[in-house]
């Protein structure tokens, strides 16, 4: 233990030296991993942040969309309605539309005078399916273009807020 104790005199401040090295190390290190490790945290909690406002983002851009297509499919109802009900339709905006109501319960006939005779045919005609022809009235071509023309305004309508609904949610 002599040679033990003269090397610990003789050289006691490199020991010392290394010793307070050694522990500045371990301080640094454990201070280090602390920084990493509040670093880390904050970077997952700004990753779940981001994901739970993409979430809600998501959630009311759908809800957004559903109150859009419940407010046309009912307004396109109520149109219909009253196309059903040959009154004239409310005019909404720069568009409008109105079936003006036919008082006469007497309706067209397809064919309005008797034939005196047949019409010459070219030799690739295509032949009419039997009875579509004389099973369509006015009336109806009437109320089914009525209908295509609110169909194609609702769905203008549609479209034009769902665009300005998608422009105002950009995140």
């Amino acid at each position: 233990m002599n040679w033990f104790t003269r090397l610990l005199l003789g050289h006691w401040s490199s020991i010392l030296g290394g010793f307070l090295l050694l522990v500045a190390l371990i301080f640094g290190i454990q201070i280090g991993q602390s920084r990493v490790q509040r670093a880390w945290d904050a970077e997952k909690l700004q990753a779940a942040l981001t994901q739970a406002k993409q979430e809600q983002h998501v959630v009311d851009t759908l809800h957004a969309q559903r109150t859009i297509n419940q407010e046309i499919s009912n307004e396109f109802r109520t149109k219909k309605g009253l196309l059903a009900g040959l009154r004239p339709v409310l005019r909404g905006c720069d568009v409008g539309l109105r079936i003006q109501p036919n008082h006469e319960s007497i309706t067209m006939l397809a064919v309005s005078s008797i034939a005196t005779g047949v019409a010459a045919a070219p030799t690739d005609a295509v032949p009419n399916s039997t009875g579509s022809a004389a099973s369509i009235q006015c009336e109806q071509l009437a109320r089914d273009a009525a209908e295509t023309t609110l169909m194609v305004l609702e769905l203008q309508k549609w479209y034009s807020k769902q665009a300005a609904a998608a422009n105002t949610d950009e995140p």
